[in-house]
């Protein structure tokens, strides 16, 4: 297997820490609900969320292409939704500052070491 590119290293690192920081959250949520809301029921989703992104960070840092292929389409989904956004009173400006880590972290999984890293 090919040495880790720097950017899917970045990529990782950034899906590591926004699936502690959702974890982290979602728990303080779901204790401070203590019941069944649909807020605790939403901080539920979210932590199964948090879980999911830091397997799929783990993926990343071993070369594991079905990780690649979760985080792509992540990053889609995160773009067309701020792309929607603009239609329910969004800015452009707001729209792109929103894809921006998306569309960065597409361009850092697809450059030419992070294909040759993943086998592809």
């Amino acid at each position: 297997m090919a040495q880790r590119p720097v950017g899917v290293t970045i990529v990782a690192i950034i899906a590591w820490l926004s699936g502690l920081i959702q974890i982290i959250a979602s728990i303080f949520v779901i204790i401070a609900g203590l019941v069944i809301t649909p807020v605790a029921l939403i901080a539920w989703f979210s932590l199964a969320i948090g879980i999911i992104t830091l397997i799929v960070g783990v993926g990343l840092w071993k070369g594991n292409s079905t990780a690649r292929t979760v985080a792509t389409i992540v990053f889609i989904i995160n773009i067309v939704l701020e792309v929607l956004g603009m239609f329910n009173g969004e800015s452009l400006w707001s729209a792109i500052s929103g894809s921006i880590l998306s569309i960065i972290g597409l361009i850092l999984l697809y450059t030419r070491s992070a294909r040759e890293y993943f086998g592809s």
